[in-house]
């Protein structure tokens, strides 16, 4: 996607000429002299007129001068630089001759598409380099010959020093959105790498400021630079709608927000948040209210980033929630709405997020969630900027109500159409005469705009990858349109079961449900081999990562291939707690073995064979010796994982508090030991449970002698009745993590759940159960996934059997 939106109509005169003077420029294509690959390019994706910035830089780049460029967001900085490098470089030269650098992985492949696009009849090839993905697939690019390189400073560097980038032959260098690179730490790996290209290479500069350290790479890497002060970001875009709404403290603030959804009704929208886990409270709260919401922030992984891009880029994403970081350089074309849900501390900041709206002068709206402790960039907004906002008042809950009622009535009625549903008029006449008719009614609704939305997510599966929609269509379907696809089947279409003349006639004393289930045991298929068990040619893999890692089946694959496993070899994966499973074809084994001994964050890869069950590892130690006679054996949660021996154990375990030369043995394993100490001394070493090793809490187990070992009774289980308006939440939290009730309440407030909002904890051993108010469950929801301590908080709405 590219800084310049598609017009609707390429070739329209008419509506390039309408636009603001800073967006078209008072020359044409035909006038820069381009060749006649990059004019089908060019007319491929339906640029009519250039804009100023691409026609003044034509020339000079063109002339292989220096330049230096300041432009308004959104006004074709991709295109300015890259027509004229596609036009000057050849697609027989196969090295590396023009490197652009970009501060983000986004903008980096947004620039790489673009100029592939451009450049598609010249055959110059362009490769995007940037962290997060396969080094190999990026090795293998640079191997085959790869004149244009897009990547971030820090992967780009680290290819050069591997040997892979050769920048010899390397005589254009671009920096994109220089300041922003600037403002994320990259000034020494920028300069390294400018350092690394011939003396005679020319430099291309594109920013919206000129700080210090700009000038001062201006000073040290360009040569009679040209500069181009078109516009800047401290302008702002008179086409762009500005409105301010203030927040209400009678509600929560992502009620606030719905609020504001359901009076303003935005087909697409940006959401911008200054926290993570704002994003991740208002992605939950919107997709929980129906709408159509993913986020993106810093904490993805690039493969999750990528498919979120691409959601959004196919238009099948109404609203994105993103920090300031992970949305720089992203362009969504046609976007109409962007809203703030907090207004950031900087005012060029703001400048920067409502520029992603109104592109190319067309009309935008940016909407403002406004609460006093943002009054100082209000004002500077308002006074330094000249930015007139029109304040609305936010619909009041009642209004909202209405608004929500009159959207969700709506889907019904949608549903309801395909559907015969009278023969269940008599027991809706039945529920409304109930004293509980409003429990059974929310419950039915739930279900059903829950199942609604899977029905959705599994046809636009069965779909494929649809075609993204034309610039004149709707970005998103209305909400609670329903395609032909989505609709269920109606009655007569589906299988008639049986009469009940036709199984009363089967034979008498035959009920239903043993019929049923005769049936099923009669279809039911023999079992082949489990989807969990090697097939013939793969390899199953036991590796020390697991889901308390923050890894899924996707998110592993990336960390394994950023360790260094060749791409795209795993063929699936089963993730436990603790570890996974991984297949992978036979000829691959050695590689992914490699990988043993390798760093993932603070562990390291742990990477084996899988064996059968009841076969020992022939490595595995022996079992460990029981305590002798007046001897206590303790188990600690410390080991060789953690970096120790046997000396550093019982050095660490008297830095805790343990009385010194006490340990008769110790006995290290991978992430626990055990120590053998004297009977008497046996309580001193206990009380160093819950003490501190670094960063961890020492838990202490009192080792008993195999034979003896007694588990006590199951506690007859019985359930809780349930409350009308209330929901059981399962935490996996308990009692060896948290004190009592209490601690586990001032825990999950510190997490960001809303305070008092707690009305019981029922609390065991390794998990508990939670109970709140209906209405708070998407609060504590978007807890799933904080840090709690060294694991990830894993939370769930719990399941009655």
């Amino acid at each position: 996607m590219s800084d310049i939106d598609t017009p609707e109509q390429p070739g329209n005169t008419a509506e390039a000429s309408s636009r603001p003077a800073e967006y078209v420029a008072d020359v044409s294509f035909d006038d820069l002299n381009l060749s006649e690959p990059l004019r089908r390019g060019i007319a491929e994706r339906g640029y009519t007129h250039p804009t100023p910035v691409q026609a003044k830089a034509f020339r000079p780049v063109v002339e292989g001068r220096d330049l230096i460029v300041r432009s308004k967001t959104g006004t074709g900085k991709t295109a300015a630089f890259g027509l004229p490098l596609l036009e000057k470089l050849s697609a027989e030269d196969k090295r590396v001759r023009a490197l652009i650098l970009c501060p983000t992985r986004e903008l980096a492949l947004q620039v790489s598409e673009e100029l592939t696009a451009l450049g598609k009849y010249k055959g110059v090839r362009v490769a995007a380099i940037y962290g997060g993905a396969s080094m190999k697939q990026q090795e293998d690019a640079l191997e085959e010959g790869t004149q244009i390189i897009v990547g971030t400073p820090g992967r780009v560097f680290d290819h050069i020093n591997r040997g892979n980038l050769k920048l010899d032959g390397c005589t254009h260098a671009v920096l994109d959105e220089a300041d922003e690179m600037l403002n994320q730490g990259f000034y020494e790996e920028v300069t390294r790498i400018l350092d690394r290209l011939p003396k005679d290479r020319q430099v291309l500069l594109f920013s919206a400021t000129v700080p210090t350290d700009i000038q001062n790479l201006i000073a040290r890497y360009t040569t009679n630079a040209e500069t181009l002060l078109l516009s800047g970001d401290v302008f702002t875009v008179e086409h762009i709608h500005h409105v301010r709404y203030d927040v209400s403290d009678a509600f929560p603030k992502p009620r606030n927000l719905i609020y504001v959804l359901e009076a303003e009704e935005p087909s697409n929208a940006i959401i911008f948040c200054n926290t993570r886990d704002d994003t991740a409270l208002v992605t939950a709260v919107l997709n929980r209210n129906g709408f159509d919401a993913e986020l993106l922030n810093g904490d993805l992984p690039q493969k999750e980033r990528e498919r979120v891009m691409a959601k959004v880029k196919r238009g099948e994403v109404a609203f994105m929630v993103a920090t300031d970081i992970a949305a720089r350089g992203i362009d969504i074309s046609g976007l109409e709405y962007v809203i703030n849900y907090s207004l950031p501390e900087d005012p060029a900041v703001y400048l920067h997020r409502v520029g992603r709206t109104g592109r190319i002068g067309n009309k935008g709206t940016a909407i403002n969630l406004f609460s006093g402790r943002e009054l100082a960039t209000y004002t500077t907004l308002e006074k330094k900027f000249g930015i007139k906002f029109e304040k609305k008042e936010m619909p009041a809950p009642e209004e909202a109500m209405r608004l929500w009622a009159e959207r969700h009535v709506r889907e019904i009625r949608e549903a309801a159409s395909g559907a015969i549903f009278e023969g269940f008029l008599p027991l809706a006449a039945q529920l409304k005469g109930r004293a509980d008719a409003d429990d059974l009614i929310s419950f039915l609704l739930k279900y059903f705009f829950s199942h609604l939305r899977m029905e959705k997510a599994q046809a636009s599966e069965q779909a494929g990858e649809a075609p993204a929609p034309r610039p004149s269509e709707p970005r998103r379907k209305e909400r609670g349109e329903r395609t032909e696809r989505e609709r269920p089947p109606r009655r007569e279409e589906r299988e008639r079961p049986p009469r009940r003349d036709e199984r009363r006639a089967e034979g008498p004393g035959e009920s239903r449900r043993e019929d049923r289930g005769d049936k099923r045991r009669r279809e039911r298929p023999e079992r082949g081999p489990s989807r969990m068990d090697a097939a013939a040619g793969e390899v199953k893999l036991w590796i020390n990562l697991g889901t308390e890692d923050g890894l899924g089946p996707g998110s592993i694959v990336t960390a394994l291939e950023e360790a260094g496993a060749p791409a795209n070899k795993v063929l699936r994966a089963d993730l436990k707690p603790g570890f996974a499973y991984v297949f992978v074809a036979e000829e691959d084994l050695a590689a992914f073995e490699a990988l043993s001994g390798k760093p993932y964050k603070d562990k390291t890869l742990k990477v084996e064979k899988s064996r059968p069950r009841g076969e020992r590892d022939p490595n595995r130690p022996p079992p460990s010796p029981d305590a002798g006679p007046g001897e206590a054996k303790l188990r600690f949660n410390l080991g060789t994982d953690d970096g120790l021996d046997e000396a550093k154990f019982i050095a660490a375990l008297e830095a805790a508090g343990a009385p010194a030369g006490k340990v008769n043995k110790a006995l290290l394993r991978g992430h626990y030991g055990y120590a053998y100490v004297p009977e008497s001394e046996a309580q001193a070493f206990e009380a160093l449970d819950g003490k501190s090793h670094g960063d961890k809490a020492i838990k202490v187990d009192k080792h008993r002698p195999r034979g003896t070992r007694e588990r006590p009774p199951r506690p007859e289980r019985t359930e809780t009745p349930e409350v009308p308006g209330q929901a059981r939440l399962w935490v996996g939290l308990g009692r060896s993590d948290v004190a009592d009730e209490a601690a586990l309440t001032s825990a999950l407030e510190s997490l960001g759940a809303p305070a008092g909002k707690v009305q019981r904890v029922e609390l065991k051993p390794s998990y508990a159960y939670v109970f709140i108010a209906e209405e708070d469950v998407a609060a504590f929801e978007a807890l799933q996934g904080k840090p709690h301590n060294d694991k990830p908080l894993k939370l769930e709405r719990a399941r009655r059997k």
